[in-house]
């Protein structure tokens, strides 16, 4: 019995303790939860706040802004905008140039004229040099001409300058030389090169439209040139018309004097300079040509562009030789300013003229005499192919 009270007793104990404990573990959760209770209401507080704060600034904004049109007012509104626009620029374009009729249209062809009469080789020259000045200084001013303008040219053309350039994507006349609608006569085919056509072009620009300068241009890279350097068994591979052309390029350039050019950048541009020269010696044999030039009416001029710089070398302008040569010579003295040397050239009844090929192509090419090729024997091994080159 006694040992039942003891147990008892500590049973009491034990289960006060665990009473003591129990309460002591809830006040500390309730002091928890209180704490937790606390900052969720501080938390709900500055949201409520942010929120009223968020709330005021949308109502001030509504306040200060119109409401915003649905998507249909605006299209609608946005019409009316751009028809309002239009037709304000109209009557804006219509009072510049109020009364701008056909007459109008004459009397600014004429200025034109008059315009292309006042002007002289030496200052058309000058004027494609300072162009090209500023195409590769990046201050190109791209003249472009009005609506208004381009009716003006509809009554005639009276283009400075006529140029033979190359027809490769790389090498745009107008835009090297910074020049606009109506300001040149451009005949381009791939490396520049004299035929039946291009000469046909070329004499048009020179008699009938008066030209001022002609210029034959050819371009660092140029393809053509490239080709017409490789054997003629792999350019007969080619098609016909393309063979021949490229055969007849190939009797111009002085071959055994290129082999002695082994850096490759400089046989490339001594190619393409002695193709043109080649082209300017054709037209040398144009006598009315040459009359223009010993009238000085006309300056006829040979020049390379470099692509990788946007640079017009003006190398070479043919002038008249005191005396009759069979042969024209170069004279490393230009006599426009900007040009280097001259072609000194003047047609005796001796000299040689242009030949055609017959049957094969209508291409001027020199006398194969004035320029010797010998033809490379055909290796062993078979062609790389033509076109590997790059453009024309």
């Amino acid at each position: 019995m006694a040992g039942g009270v003891d147990m008892m007793c500590l049973s009491g104990a034990a289960f006060g303790a665990a009473i003591a404990t129990l309460f002591s573990s809830r006040r500390q959760t309730n002091d928890r939860d209180a704490i937790t209770h606390h900052m969720l209401m501080q938390q709900q507080q500055m949201f409520q706040q942010f929120q009223m704060q968020a709330l005021q600034q949308q109502q001030q904004q509504q306040v200060e802004q119109p409401t915003q049109p649905s998507p249909q007012e605006r299209q609608m509104k946005g019409t009316q905008e751009t028809s309002e626009d239009v037709q304000g620029n109209l009557s804006m374009e219509v009072g510049a140039w109020e009364g701008f009729s056909m007459e109008d249209a004459r009397n600014r062809s004429e200025q034109y004229r008059a315009d292309f009469k006042d002007s002289g080789p030496t200052e058309v020259l000058s004027s494609l040099q300072r162009g090209n000045a500023r195409f590769w200084t990046g201050c190109a001013v791209r003249p472009e001409k009005s609506a208004f303008e381009r009716r003006a040219l509809i009554m005639a053309q009276f283009p400075k300058a006529a140029v033979l350039g190359c027809s490769d994507s790389r090498v745009p006349v107008e835009v090297i030389f910074d020049q606009g609608l109506g300001d040149m006569f451009v005949v381009r085919v791939a490396g520049n090169c004299l035929d039946t056509s291009t000469k046909a072009s070329l004499q048009y620009a020179v008699h009938h439209l008066k030209v001022k300068v002609l210029l034959v241009m050819g371009h660092e890279g140029c393809g053509a040139v490239k080709a017409a350097g490789l054997p003629v068994w792999q350019i007969e591979k080619e098609p016909a018309e393309l063979a021949d052309a490229l055969k007849g390029m190939k009797v111009g350039l002085n071959e055994k004097r290129l082999k002695n050019v082994h850096d490759s950048r400089a046989y490339d541009r001594e190619a393409v300079v002695t193709n043109v020269r080649r082209q300017v010696e054709g037209l040398c044999e144009d006598e009315a040509i040459m009359q223009k030039v010993e009238a000085k009416e006309l300056i006829l001029v040979g020049c390379f562009y470099e692509i990788s710089s946007g640079i017009v070398d003006f190398f070479m302008e043919v002038t008249e030789a005191p005396e009759p040569k069979s042969q024209p010579e170069v004279v490393m003295r230009g006599i426009s300013s900007g040009v280097q040397s001259r072609l000194e050239y003047r047609k005796d009844g001796k000299t040689p003229t242009a030949t055609l090929q017959k049957g094969k192509s209508s291409r001027m090419v020199p006398d194969p005499d004035a320029s010797p090729v010998r033809e490379p024997d055909a290796p062993p091994q078979a062609p790389t192919g033509l076109f590997g080159l790059g453009g024309s």
